[in-house]
């Protein structure tokens, strides 16, 4: 099996607001931030996190889950 990545899927100009795993139908994340407006750093930052907890949730090897 093809390891799963994370696939930008919106943009708003050069900041990724959504994301989705690559191995999983229908699963997205969506970019947070802590304020109103959107940081690019911030809102990679938050859908990097979001993939990789999903990562270790879904895609982890049977040992590697707790």
């Amino acid at each position: 099996m093809k390891r799963p990545f994370i696939r930008v899927i919106k943009w708003l100009k050069e900041i990724p607001v959504e994301a989705t795993c690559t191995a999983c139908n229908g699963v997205t994340f969506k970019a947070k931030g802590s304020t109103h407006r959107p940081n690019l750093i911030e809102y990679q930052n938050s859908l990097q996190q979001q993939f990789d907890e999903h990562l270790k949730l879904v895609h982890a090897e049977p040992a590697q889950r707790q």
